[in-house]
């Protein structure tokens, strides 16, 4: 099993640092959505919250990768004045966990598209069943509880599987990292 290299470290921060800032670019969304839609907007969003696990370890296949990839940049994302503070260092490490799961289903065999997908629906089901509570998801109505699971469920897997994968993708047509 391959270790992590020092450039597997800066890979991994500059994930952190990107997606970081991007957290903090979308908790300025969220505040306004939620005015609108209400708890569906975190669910909207999630999809979002989630990529840079996947990304970490679909680039560079080491497992423990989505998790720390997840972790950082939830620290990025509270050094750079997130809305949800120290919070979001929790989330991150249950994001990150999920994501993990998704790829350790598969034995860490598989970067692809079988990967990417178990890894947006263990870090959904994952994450949900962590925020069922946080949220207060528990309290509502068992259809709105699903409803909002599902929405959950498919920005996961645009955002974490789908966008993830073409992201990696375009990283290996430019040569910044090798096929899988």
């Amino acid at each position: 099993m391959k270790h992590l290299t020092l450039k597997d470290i800066i890979f991994i921060m500059l994930i952190a640092l990107i997606f970081g800032a991007l957290f903090v670019g979308i908790d300025v969304i969220y505040a306004p959505l939620y005015l609108v839609i209400g708890p569906f907007a975190n669910e909207v969003l999630f999809g979002l919250w989630i990529m840079a696990g996947p990304l970490a370890i679909a680039i560079l296949r080491l497992p423990g990768t989505a998790v720390i990839g997840e972790v950082l940049a939830a620290v990025a994302e509270v050094l750079f004045g997130g809305t949800f503070g120290a919070a979001a260092l929790i989330s991150g490490l249950v994001q990150g966990a999920g994501s993990e799961l998704g790829f350790l289903t598969l034995r860490y065999k598989n970067w692809g598209w079988p990967a990417l997908i178990s890894s947006a629906f263990w870090v959904t089901v994952v994450s949900f069943a962590y925020e069922i509570f946080k949220q207060g998801y528990i309290h509502l109505a068992l259809p709105m509880i699903l409803a909002l699971f599902c929405t959950r469920l498919v920005s996961d897997l645009l955002f974490g599987a789908v966008l993830v994968h073409y992201v990696v993708r375009l990283l290996v047509r430019a040569h910044a990292i090798q096929p899988a």
